[in-house]
């Protein structure tokens, strides 16, 4: 079976699908069109599980029939978001090859701009509707992050008895730390906490806005060590203001992994001043890779996050920062 992922930017999604479909069937070739870092240039590791890349370049539509030429896909599995390959996909190809739209946001839950990293013009909410709808109705199939995800869009859009899976962020056994460091906590008898991934430098309150966050922390002389996926000057100013705030360099995702056992809690609460509908959707791949770090993880209410770390005694659901050492 031939499978071709299409995501404007790689993730770490595709690459944990990619591990496991790979171990799971031994004849089965997967291809991937994409337009910014592939997933080795991101993570560190990752296009090995894949037998062909291909660059998205020029016009999507030219570039898609290029690829579906080169490698006759079985199957098409476009990652949101945003929804653009998924709806070109459809527009040339709908009824000759099944096409799965894997739903990892949904863009009409956002007040704030998509960051993947990739520079482009910014699109009309009214179009990002339309190619949402169109994207979710006309799949021959829909996977969402969680259960909130589907429910969201079910009320939204025309889904009927469309054919969907729930297929939540889990972890890789290759990511998964080996050897355990040391806790700073035993050196030093403070708390440290850690916080990976994305971050927002904008100053827009989207949900990656954390800034005023990790100051509260702070505040409480609690260790908050951060590690952004990519360089992050408002973050590295909080550094050089405030002894509590340690600002680390990016890491390859393996390495990232290791370093995160020295830590007591990893963070996971985001900004709801503008996007909270969207963060109630979501169970963050940093939650996931927190547990597997061994770490307890700490999260402000949003839905789905307070649900899973609830039910699987995961870690802690704060309301406020109030005592929060003492949580």
């Amino acid at each position: 079976m031939k499978i071709l992922f299409l995501e404007e930017q790689p993730c770490i999604r595709a690459l944990k699908y990619a591990v496991g479909l790979k171990r799971c069937y031994s004849d089965i070739q997967l291809y991937f069109g994409y337009c910014g870092k592939s997933l080795t240039e991101f993570y560190g590791f990752g296009d090995e599980y894949f037998d062909g890349w291909f660059k998205l370049i020029g016009r999507t539509d030219k570039s898609i029939n290029y690829i579906i030429k080169n490698t006759i896909p079985d199957l098409i599995h476009c990652h949101n978001a945003p929804d653009t390959l998924t709806v070109s996909t459809l527009e040339f190809f709908k009824g000759q090859i099944p096409i799965i739209h894997d739903v990892h946001d949904l863009m009409s839950l956002r007040k704030t701009i998509y960051d993947d990293g990739i520079q482009r013009e910014e699109t009309l909410f009214e179009k990002k509707l339309t190619e949402e709808r169109i994207a979710l109705e006309h799949s021959d199939a829909i996977i969402t992050v969680s259960e909130a995800l589907f429910d969201a869009a079910y009320e939204k859009y025309n889904l009927g008895d469309k054919r969907h899976l729930i297929f939540p962020n889990l972890i890789v056994e290759e990511m998964i730390p080996i050897d355990l460091k040391e806790k700073l906590s035993n050196r030093d008898q403070q708390i440290h906490i850690v916080y990976e991934g994305h971050l927002d430098e904008t100053g827009k309150e989207g949900h990656y806005d954390l800034h005023n966050i990790f100051r509260e922390i702070a505040a409480q002389s609690i260790h908050l060590h951060i590690y952004p996926s990519k360089q992050n000057r408002l973050c590295q100013k909080l550094n050089e203001e405030n002894g509590f705030i340690h600002y680390h360099t990016s890491l390859e995702t393996k390495k990232l992994m290791q370093e995160l056992t020295q830590y007591d809690f990893g963070w996971s609460g985001f900004n709801t001043s503008k996007n909270k509908d969207h963060v109630d959707t979501v169970l963050a791949n940093k939650t996931i890779e927190y547990i597997s770090a061994g770490l307890p993880v700490i999260s402000f209410p949003h839905k789905s996050q307070k649900k899973f770390i609830q039910k699987y005694g995961v870690g802690v659901v704060i309301e406020n920062f109030n005592n929060l050492s003492r949580n």
